[in-house]
């Protein structure tokens, strides 16, 4: 699929802003989130959009969880 021009951090700024009340995290953090997004997207043959971004938060989330071992929680 054609990828459309979007600017991932710009969309994650705005979630953790306006959507979810929330500061940034820091820039280290955020470079990870894009690269997860865009990766996610080419494997899945998606189009970058500003809702795709949304949707992969709660994705991302779970990828961190499960890269730490869960089994003190």
């Amino acid at each position: 699929m054609e990828q459309q021009s979007l600017n991932i951090e710009d969309a994650l700024c705005k979630a953790f802003i306006m959507s979810l009340g929330a500061g940034m995290p820091d820039y280290k953090a955020v470079s990870h989130m894009c690269k997860f997004v865009k990766g996610s997207a080419q494997v899945e043959d998606e189009v970058l959009t500003e809702d795709y971004v949304y949707r992969m938060i709660p994705q991302y989330i779970n990828f961190l969880f499960n890269k730490f071992d869960n089994s003190e929680i």
